[in-house]
């Protein structure tokens, strides 16, 4: 069962979302063959950081905690972070470790940055709880943390990067009300256990979410697209009916998509990020699934890059905001052809800052 722990992200929502889409501040951009991040709005927070205290000289070394590396959207965000950091020459080492989805293994991961005296630690937790005290323990270490795309519990880090989790869950939950017309039943399919933006997410949603949508099921699927694969065709089987099919991410999307196609049943609104696989399945069956509605908020692998800079400033002594918050794009049946990128795989997400050859090589 997907596990609803409250995030802090769902208390600090700056705004009330009305009954569309594209509402409440989550505004779609142009297309784009990659993302110009000097032109997406990112609203900093008041509060702010000092970097005083950790200002650095001489050549750095910069810690990464990636929670775990097993879909498609944690390589092209580590591809970014480590294209972001060959432009510094000042980062005479970027150490990235892989917490392989274990909370135990990430917790130690950030244990051994702290030991091995790293200038700055960013991370992607797996729990936005267990890892709170090893961040700290490096925080009291006068090394900075960046925690970016998932939050972290409590104060003791420097700068939260990523979208508002909250927000994305009251503009797919009033998607999956309108595309119904608010009668229907729906399945809902997660990430990992536990996780602090599905459960965020899931908390906005239930704020626009219909009466009159049954939810039948709600599963973690691991934002991995053969898992989720697995997860609906197994709730297909359980449920005759199935209205709408609520994901926090595109390759969740996917996988339902295609259980599906493949058990015979026609398409429905569904929801997601910016996968290319699921913009690519509407693309090719839309005209054939006339129940169809997309439903898509992008999650920016650039996140990494920002957290780079944002490290960087720590380190030289600059003021960053307690949270930079990406605004970001909206996708629908009537804007996905800008986006879709048929010539390349379905693993990447188009909300990049990689070009389409850099993205090429990723994934050949």
């Amino acid at each position: 069962m997907l596990k609803l722990n409250q995030s802090i992200m769902s208390r600090r929502a700056a705004l009330k979302m009305g009954a569309g889409f594209a509402v409440g501040g989550l505004a779609g951009r142009g297309a784009f063959a990659e993302t110009d991040i000097s032109k997406v709005t990112v609203t900093g927070s008041k509060e702010m950081t000092s970097g005083a205290r950790f200002k650095r000289s001489g050549k750095l070394r910069i810690g990464v905690s990636n929670g775990f590396s097993g879909n498609t959207w944690r390589t092209e965000c580590m591809a970014s972070l480590r294209k972001e950091a060959a432009k510094h020459p000042e980062i005479a080492d970027l150490i990235i470790v892989d917490g392989q989805g274990d909370i135990t293994k990430q917790v130690n991961d950030i244990q051994d940055l702290i030991a091995q005296r790293v200038d700055a630690i960013l991370c992607i937790p797996n729990s936005s709880t267990a890892v709170a005290p090893a961040l700290a323990r490096a925080m009291r270490a006068n090394i900075p943390v960046i925690p970016f795309n998932l939050d972290v519990s409590g104060e003791q880090w420097c700068s939260y990067i990523g979208t508002d989790p909250f927000k994305k869950g009251v503009a797919w939950g009033a998607f999956m009300t309108k595309a119904l017309d608010n009668k229907g039943k729906i399945v809902v399919l997660g990430g990992l256990p536990g996780n602090s933006g599905s459960a965020a997410v899931w908390a906005g949603a239930k704020t626009t979410l219909g009466k009159g949508i049954e939810v039948l099921a709600m599963k973690d699927a691991y934002w991995q697209e053969d898992r989720a694969k697995v997860v609906m065709a197994d709730l297909i089987v359980a449920y005759p009916q199935i209205d709408g099919i609520f994901c926090d991410g595109g390759q969740d999307a996917a996988g339902a998509a295609k259980a599906m196609l493949a058990a015979g049943r026609k398409l429905v609104p569904i929801t997601g990020d910016d996968y290319n696989g699921i913009l690519k399945i509407y693309d090719q069956h839309h005209e054939d699934n006339p129940d169809l509605k997309l439903g898509l908020v992008s999650e920016p692998t650039w996140e990494s890059t920002l957290a780079v800079r944002t490290a960087l400033k720590l380190l030289a002594g600059e003021d960053v905001p307690k949270q930079q918050i990406i605004q970001p794009t909206l996708i629908d049946n009537a804007n996905y052809a800008q986006y879709v990128k048929r010539d390349l795989p379905d693993g990447v997400f188009v909300d990049t800052d990689l070009t389409d050859a850099e993205l090429a090589k990723i994934f050949h």
